[in-house]
């Protein structure tokens, strides 16, 4: 047996959001409510009006959400191709596909990897990579996700303080590190971290220690 659709109140608002493709629409609703959903259903219609996936943008906050956006895209599609059309679509598709709308998205089931679905970073890094002598980045940077960011500073504050430490010289922060290591060690991190997310911090004058 089919899903009996069952009409909200915003369903208006809904159908607009997934439909009109001539203007900037703003979306504001809360966790849970659909938002994805409508996204999802929004590009699913713009392929099957004929438009590429290739001229197609969705940025979100995280690469997470992007993985599921597109996942969800593709499902759709599926679905869509078989004759189902999911509960978040039948709002805007009431009377079903037409042919050509079926013939638009059989082309671009075979072609939904060219959808750029990415974070901000992600896209803009897309912009820029084709031209790194002019944008001065290594043609070889690649964005990198919050955890691995984070594993990365570390392991570059870690291996400033064997730097430091290698050699003969003798110094407080030497003093601290044979004193209390671990403490040490954990004091740099933060002040390092610190100065990461404040780029123009700046210690106060201070007078020379006795």
């Amino acid at each position: 047996m089919g899903s009996v659709y069952k009409t909200l109140k915003d369903d208006s608002a809904r159908r607009d959001a997934i439909s009109l493709h001539d203007r900037s629409i703003l979306v504001e609703a809360g966790a849970g409510s659909g938002k994805t959903a409508v996204m999802a259903g929004r590009i699913a219609i713009m392929l099957a009006e004929g438009i590429p996936p290739r001229a197609i943008a969705a940025v979100t906050f995280t690469e997470l959400a992007a993985s599921e956006l597109l996942s969800r895209v593709r499902q759709l599609v599926t679905d869509i191709s078989a004759g189902h059309i999911a509960d978040e679509l039948r709002v805007a598709l009431r009377d079903g596909l037409s042919q050509a709308q079926r013939d638009n998205l059989a082309a671009a089931s075979a072609a939904l990897d060219e959808i750029t679905c990415s974070t901000i970073h992600g896209f803009c890094q897309r912009l820029i990579k084709p031209y790194p002598a002019e944008a001065d980045i290594d043609p070889g940077a690649s964005v990198m996700d919050r955890n691995q960011a984070e594993l990365t500073f570390l392991e570059i504050v870690d291996g400033w303080l064997r730097e430091r430490l290698s050699g003969d010289e003798d110094g407080l922060l030497a003093e601290m590190v044979l004193h209390s290591p671990r403490e040490t060690v954990a004091l740099m991190h933060k002040i390092a971290e610190s100065l990461r997310r404040r780029r123009a911090l700046k210690a106060p004058p201070v007078s020379p220690l006795d």
